[in-house]
């Protein structure tokens, strides 16, 4: 089973929140929760100082290994250490205070322990500088001066990492072991431009929510979906994701629920309350997608169901409409157009 390892070690105290750090909300759910869900089929160990941290991974994810750093003034290359002898091949290496974009999580290939770089940062003074020459890392620290990219806290490991930490040294950095790692020529680099943030301060716990609401647009968002819908199914979102028992299927058949309800409404004669009901579900009918990219819970089957009932909903929305209104030729050539557009829509958008 492929392996990852999250460095959750570190007190947090420039955050200024009685959470520790990893456990601040981001867009409805933890930081560390985010990098959790986007590692789904890894065999995950956390390594932990506060108490907290542990308490919140027993309970929401008691699948996950949970490794006591009692010494966490020694750094992040001592809590990389203390996994030594439970790690079977080679594994992935991030840092919980770090949200990195779904490009980081694509599967790759390595021959040696790889950093993960980018070219942009949000807080260059704060970040660890990259020196590269001839496609190999020759300098990495904060202090440096001349450099060509920024570490992002993303590593791809082999399992020999373990055998270049100085365990004499009081405090190990894992900039020392990738510095010792670079004089044998057992490291290299991988530049990628995804989107990744250590959030330290509000300010960039802020931004990295900006970012995650504007990413939940799709491509294939209409205008009304894009400016209006949107805006409106993120904050609701936002709001439920934290609860398990709300999953995207159970948002799709609440929006289908809303979607008949509209739909009796129109029966009823009441088109004012219909339409409005018809616009809810629509906004409603963007949060079961939501939820299954922010929590990686996509499937093929929630597409699939999401797909048949939104189609059943338009068609019975637009029946509604039909009755209320009478049924006559023009109305029932209408209703047809208007069907089979809905139906078409499913096949084609993506081709577009």
């Amino acid at each position: 089973m492929k392996e990852a390892v999250i460095l959750a070690a570190g007190l947090g105290k420039r955050f200024g929140t009685q959470k520790p750090k990893p456990l601040a909300e981001l867009f409805g759910l933890p930081i560390i929760e985010h990098n959790i869900r986007k590692l789904k089929g890894y065999k995950i160990y956390v390594v932990y100082h506060l108490k907290e941290i542990a308490d919140f991974i027993k309970k929401k994810f008691p699948k996950i290994n949970l490794i006591y750093n009692p010494s966490p003034e020694r750094e992040n290359g001592y809590s990389l250490y203390l996994v030594k002898d439970l790690i079977e091949g080679d594994f992935i290496l991030i840092m919980a205070d770090h949200y990195y974009g779904e490009g980081f999580f694509k599967p790759l290939d390595f021959t040696k322990t790889t950093v993960v770089v980018s070219e942009r940062c949000h807080n260059p003074e704060e970040a660890t500088k990259v020196k590269v020459e001839r496609g190999r890392i020759i300098e990495i620290g904060k202090n440096l001066k001349n450099y060509d990219f920024y570490d992002t806290g993303f590593f791809y490991c082999k399992k020999e990492i373990f055998e270049h930490i100085d365990t004499s040294k009081q405090k190990i950095t894992l900039s020392s072991i990738i510095s010792q790692l670079s004089k044998k020529e057992k490291v290299c680099y991988r530049p990628i431009d995804e989107f990744w943030i250590d959030i330290d301060t509000k300010e960039e716990l802020k931004l990295a929510e900006e970012v995650i609401k504007k990413r939940l647009t799709k491509e294939s968002d209409g205008y009304i979906s894009k400016y209006i819908n949107r805006k409106i199914s993120a904050k609701i979102t936002k709001r439920i994701i934290k609860y398990d028992f709300i999953t995207p299927n159970i948002m799709t058949f609440f929006s289908f629920l809303i979607g008949i309800t509209s739909s009796l409404f129109f029966l009823m004669g009441n088109p004012v309350v219909g339409g409005v009901l018809s616009q809810v579900c629509s906004i409603v009918d963007g949060c079961d997608g939501e939820i299954a990219r922010l929590k990686n819970l996509r499937s093929p089957f929630g597409q699939v169901l999401d797909s048949v009932l939104d189609r059943y909903a338009d068609i019975l929305i637009v029946m509604g409409v039909l009755f209320a209104y009478g049924i006559e030729k023009l109305s029932i050539i209408l209703f047809f157009f208007a069907c089979s557009g809905s139906i078409l829509f499913s096949y084609i958008y993506h081709l577009t």
